[in-house]
């Protein structure tokens, strides 16, 4: 594998960040809802009232999930601890409703039967409130290009639903709030190393500290590299001339990105940098296969600056300010040595906002809240040229401005009977202004029972990639409306669960076929089961199946890459103490249609891929020496060869994924 680097600058600030930080984590002594820290450190008395989770993405303002206005999952940094998750990708697989899928690129997440291959655009992705989605393609970044170091997160919260209401274009399907770790919790410094299959290593630096005079520091950086596996084989390619099919050490990877929050008061100051590059052995976009040169290389960042205060009986504000910036540069291969060519693409995204929420709570049970949000994406470029000659073969440069207002009401008719209605208008670009409402009732006739009724719609309107060529765009924005039936119910003390019932109409899904974006209508409908519990004596586990159904009403067919069935089942149990604990994780994926485009241009449908089961296995001990964690981790334990349905960009209809493979991680704080 050839390897590759930052730009010198960042490789001096990492490096320099690295050098002078190390870091840790500060567990605190108590906690005010599940999972902030590691429950086995709790007493008997404690455990035995588990509070219901909070969460504070689905309304803009904290409240208990059983009355937020949509089915939510939190997953909190112990769990990620103690199943070995890597990347975001990880975390998000193992909840109810979603599956990634992985070109070898990137992380495609499927939600609720829905997955296009087209860069995540339909879920909006938050770091601490601030969206990251980027302004090229509207994509989350959740694999190894997600932009902040999965040991700094607090908790994610999983929001499911249509929720344009609050946060306008992309939370089509859904929003995923990461909450980061406070300077307090770290509490000190901290240093992280890991070493797995494919030669891949990870080093990790972190300094958080709250100053008795109000300032809070948080600082991170991390570095990780991996030559990726030595022989990919895929069987579009079985011919003498293409070295029947096997791709040889073409499919490294390395990162490093950076994290720093400074607060003081009702002020915080948030920055984080992600640089990734990525080797791509699929031979994608018609390229030639087995020869280096196939490279994708992301630059993203963003700088926000947050003001939040309560105005005791008056109103809570919480305002900020921010720039972002996403540069992603291509390497195109083509024709065989000795005259083989090599096409440069690059994009450049740079893009400024602010926004502001106010809630105002009447009478300590009625929530308002009012918004409004304006953005300005001031640079939108892209570039295709020959590096040797600087030829250029296309050039597109635009902008877009946008602003949304919206307004949300939290009424609670009875103590156990709430009212959740909202309405926000957005004028996205040059596009037909949208209105999109909600309307939820929440129902609680028995202490632990809740009954929810929800009905929503969302609208994506076309990124810049997909307009980026007018003379084969004329598309329009997509628009979702969903019904839901929630029914989320305690269990004594140790259990809660959840049914789930959706209808989902999206009209004018963007879709890439035959060398162009079109506009399709689909509908897709499901059912969530889903289990959890947490026990005194450490023991923890959840379980979930989801039902689920999509079908392009043009074609009277199911999407590629959508499964009818997926199963979840998550055990953690205490092998010694509180100290040493062992964690299962089962995940079943059921069959998948799969498309991809041939030579000529065309888009077909390839083989159905088979369904799967994943196992993995992770040992997790902290403090058999002070201060130390150690975890290994064993991925597809049983060696399951499975594949994913490849993306309409390529050339081959499934990319076959990963056997077993291994982690070995130790962190250590002082």
């Amino acid at each position: 594998m050839a390897r590759f680097g930052p730009s010198r600058a960042l490789q001096g600030a990492c490096a320099g960040l690295v050098l002078g930080l190390a870091a840790c984590l500060q567990a605190s002594e108590t906690v005010s809802d599940l999972g902030t820290n590691d429950l086995t450190a709790l007493p008997l008395e404690s455990l035995m009232n588990i509070e219901v989770p909070s969460v504070y993405g689905a309304s803009k303002f904290e409240q208990k999930i059983t009355q937020a206005p949509s089915s939510i999952t939190v997953v909190y940094s112990d769990e990620i601890k103690r199943y070995g998750y890597r990347t975001l990708a990880d975390v998000l697989e193992s909840v109810q409703g979603f599956q990634v899928s992985y070109d070898r690129d990137y992380s495609f997440l499927g939600t609720r039967g829905v997955n296009l291959g087209d860069f995540n655009s339909r879920v909006l992705l938050l770091v601490d409130g601030h969206r990251v989605n980027n302004d090229l393609t509207d994509g989350a970044a959740i694999g190894n290009d997600f932009i902040l170091d999965i040991d700094l997160v607090d908790r994610v919260e999983v929001i499911r639903g249509p929720f344009a209401v609050l946060y306008g274009n992309n939370a089509f399907f859904g929003v995923i709030n990461v909450v980061t770790r406070k300077p307090a919790q770290v509490n000190g410094f901290e240093v992280s190393g890991e070493y797995g299959s494919f030669d891949a290593y990870k080093a990790r630096a972190t300094f958080g500290k709250a100053f008795t005079n109000g300032i809070e520091l948080l600082l991170s950086g991390s570095f990780y590299d991996s030559a990726g596996p030595d022989h990919l084989f895929y069987k579009q390619f079985d011919t003498p001339a293409q070295n029947f099919g096997v791709v040889n050490g073409l499919d490294g990877e390395e990162y490093a990105n950076c994290f720093g929050s400074l607060g003081y008061h009702d002020l915080t100051l948030e920055g984080a940098f992600n640089w990734r590059k990525k080797e791509n052995p699929t031979a994608q976009y018609f390229t030639t296969f087995n020869a280096s040169g196939l490279n994708t290389e992301n630059e993203q960042s963003f700088l926000n600056l947050k003001y939040a205060h309560d105005f005791t009986d008056v109103v809570d504000v919480t305002a900020q300010v921010y720039y972002d910036q996403n540069d992603i540069d291509f390497g195109y291969p083509y024709g065989t040595a000795p005259n083989n060519l090599l096409y440069k693409e690059t994009q450049n995204g740079q893009w400024w906002g602010t926004d502001l929420a106010l809630n105002k709570r009447l009478w300590d049970v009625h929530v308002l809240t009012f918004g409004a949000e304006y953005r300005d994406d001031f640079w939108q470029s892209d570039r295709v040229y020959d590096p040797a000659t600087q030829q250029t073969f296309s050039s597109v440069h635009t902008n877009r401005q946008s602003y949304g207002i919206f307004g949300q009401a939290d009424i609670a008719i009875r103590t156990n009977l709430h009212f959740n209605a909202g309405i926000r208008y957005d004028q996205y670009g040059d596009f037909e202004p949208a209105w999109d409402p909600r309307l939820a009732l929440i129902y609680s006739p028995l202490e632990k029972s809740t009954f929810k009724a929800i009905y929503g719609t969302a609208f994506r309107a076309p990124n810049f990639l997909e307009l980026s060529d007018p003379r084969f765009q004329n598309i329009s924005p997509e628009h979702i409306t969903t019904y839901e039936l929630i029914y989320e119910q305690g269990i004594g003390n140790h259990l809660r669960s959840s049914v789930s019932g959706y209808y989902n109409r999206m009209n004018d899904l963007i879709v890439f076929q035959n060398g162009s974006f079109g506009n399709i209508n689909a509908e897709g409908k499901g059912v969530e089961l889903a289990l959890e519990g947490i026990w005194p004596s450490g023991i923890r586990g959840r379980m979930s199946y989801s039902l689920q159904h999509t079908a392009d009403l043009s074609g009277s067919q199911n999407l590629p890459d959508s499964p009818e069935h997926l199963v979840k089942f998550n055990l953690s149990v205490p092998v010694f103490r509180d100290k040493i604990f062992a964690s299962l994780e089962f995940q079943y994926t059921s069959s998948r249609h799969s498309f991809y485009t041939t030579t000529s241009g065309e888009t077909v449908a390839g083989e159905d891929v088979d369904g799967f089961g994943v196992l993995n296995f992770t040992l997790f001990s902290q403090n058999l020496i002070k201060n130390l964690e150690v975890s290994a981790s064993v991925y597809n334990l049983l060696d399951q060869q499975y594949a994913d349905p490849a993306t309409r960009f390529h050339l081959q209809d499934t990319i076959p994924q990963n056997g077993r493979t291994f982690r070995v991680k130790l962190t250590y704080r002082f």
